[in-house]
């Protein structure tokens, strides 16, 4: 039996729209049907030096330039263009998780000129005006990670020319598939820290859940916090949930720094903790698998910010060049556990 406890109005009201995210998934779960039925793409093995004669400015816009991944994933992008042997500049915008300055930034690029937008908004809603304004000025919008065509109203997906993302989803629940496979015949209590502004977080808690459900646990979420996807808010938002409900048994963290966030939280509990606690995050950053390797931290739903970024730059070539690109294309994530931590190092990502 599932109950849901120990949740204050307005973490309820923070989090409500992930709960219609997770309604949503565990629907189509449960009608049978696949949750994601987009193009995958295999890149690396195209010849790019048909693309070496062009120039281009690119816009790189994530959500911030503050988090490792979103810099693996501009790795990726300026791996792509090495690769094709192409004159490409690439211009960050970094607005530090405000997407009011995002939008300045992007504004300031298309003034300036440049050829094609690469964009993971800090706030889907927020976003949708730069994404008009790429439109009116005639430049391609590559949105990556965080797709626009969610949420309410079916977001603005016809204002980006393509749309590559990982499987969140998938992300998610493999973790989920994870605790319910080591929770077999247990009541599992669970404490989610979550950030529901993004998409891309709240597909994760709706996979997550999904696996459990699949998988008939017995489980339930003793509190959900908002850590913003950042490590010290994460610790600030569980360590007084620690003290209010010591007895946890998983942590599920929508990210990989808020998993860390959350494994600081445990290790400074002002209460003695009946248990030893599982915490799982999302992404698969070198940190958090030197974490895993160590067993601080028991899994991460893995993601690789490489090939998002040489996916989303070999699209901007492909575009420019007039060739036609899927308009959704999934990266493929997994998880990574102690088991098969070696297999994928912890010098950097995978």
């Amino acid at each position: 039996m599932k109950k849901l406890l120990a949740c204050a109005l307005a973490a309820v009201m923070v989090l409500s729209m992930s709960a219609v995210a997770f309604a949503d998934e565990t629907e189509a779960a449960a009608e049978g049907t696949a949750v994601s039925q987009n193009a995958r793409v295999n890149w690396r093995d195209e010849d790019l030096t048909v693309y070496k004669d062009m120039t281009i400015k690119v816009g790189y816009a994530p959500a911030t330039m503050n988090n490792p991944f979103w810099l693996a994933v501009e790795d990726g992008v300026k791996e792509a263009a090495e690769k094709a042997g192409a004159n490409v500049e690439v211009i960050e915008v970094s607005g530090e998780a405000d997407q009011a300055l995002i939008n300045e930034g992007i504004n300031n690029l298309l003034a300036d000129g440049i050829d094609v937008l690469l964009a993971a908004p800090a706030d889907v809603a927020a976003a949708e005006s730069a994404f008009k304004a790429a439109n009116d000025a005639g430049v391609p919008v590559v949105n990556f990670d965080t797709p626009v065509d969610e949420g309410e109203n079916g977001g603005y997906g016809d204002l980006a020319a393509t749309i590559i993302a990982s499987d969140n989803y998938n992300a998610g629940y493999v973790c989920g598939a994870d605790v319910a496979t080591k929770f077999e015949g247990q009541h599992c209590k669970i404490l989610v820290a979550h950030s529901p502004r993004a998409t891309s977080c709240t597909r994760r808690y709706a996979g997550f859940f999904a696996a459990l459900d699949e998988a008939g646990a017995d489980y339930e979420i003793v509190q959900e916090v908002d850590g913003w996807g950042d490590r010290e808010k994460s610790l600030n938002a569980v360590a007084p949930a620690l003290v209010a409900d010591p007895d946890i048994d998983v942590i599920f963290a929508i990210n990989d720094p808020s998993a860390m966030g959350c494994y600081d939280a445990v290790e400074q509990a002002t209460v003695e903790l009946e248990k030893d606690i599982k915490i799982y995050g999302v992404d698969g950053n070198p940190d958090i698998k030197v974490m895993i390797k160590n067993g601080q931290v028991e899994g991460t739903g893995s993601q690789s910010p490489n090939t998002l970024g040489f996916d989303s730059m070999v699209a901007a070539f492909k575009l420019l060049s007039g060739e036609e690109v899927e308009h959704k294309i999934d990266v493929d994530t997994f998880l990574i556990t102690a088991e098969n931590v070696d297999e994928f190092g912890t010098d950097g990502w995978q």
